[in-house]
């Protein structure tokens, strides 16, 4: 099972909890960004001993092959956080798909490394893992994410009215997916 994805530009990891202070880092950096898009976060989750339980849980399932989430570094730069890629939601045999999800920090906005990290991670999890269908949510007002999918061979495969309750609010998501043959 692969823990670290080297591609032209990026290695993107598995964190074990021992990075828990990056990882936090990551997230106090830009809250305003983030949970824009995400349910309302635990009181505790801008702590270091949430961080630590969360890559420790995070990792278990990695080892279990029930989800993946890769940390993004740049080559040249090892030691800053790029952003995540995420695959959870895993369901082989029958199913053969999984969510995907991504978080790239703004100072690496329009580089290409959203669409690299995905590109080699998704082609990891079909050959490694055995998953041939991809999804990913996004919110129909997204036209960045909604560009990147697409450019990944993502398609729109329709709307889900009030699919998840976001900042207090249920919010519209459009559903894409990828076919891996």
């Amino acid at each position: 099972m692969t823990l670290e994805i080297e591609t032209k530009r990026l290695r993107l990891r598995v964190l074990t909890p021992d990075c828990a202070p990056k990882t936090l880092a990551f997230y106090s950096a830009h809250p305003e960004i983030y949970e824009k898009y995400e349910p309302i976060y635990k009181e505790d989750f801008y702590t270091l001993k949430f961080h630590e339980k969360l890559l420790q849980a995070e990792y278990q399932q990695t080892l279990a092959m029930k989800m993946f989430r890769f940390w993004i570094y740049e080559k040249e730069n090892p030691t800053n956080l790029v952003g995540t890629v995420s695959f959870h939601g895993i369901s082989p045999d029958i199913y053969s798909s999984c969510m995907v999800g991504y978080k790239i920090a703004p100072e690496y906005w329009r580089k290409g490394y959203a669409f690299e990290a995905l590109n080699a991670s998704i082609e990891m999890i079909f050959h490694e893992v055995g998953i041939r269908r991809f999804e990913a949510l996004v919110l129909p007002d997204n036209i960045p994410s909604i560009n990147l999918l697409e450019k990944l061979g993502f398609e729109q495969e329709g709307l889900l009215k009030e699919k998840i309750y976001i900042q207090g609010q249920w919010r519209d998501h459009l559903l894409y997916g990828l076919l891996m043959r």
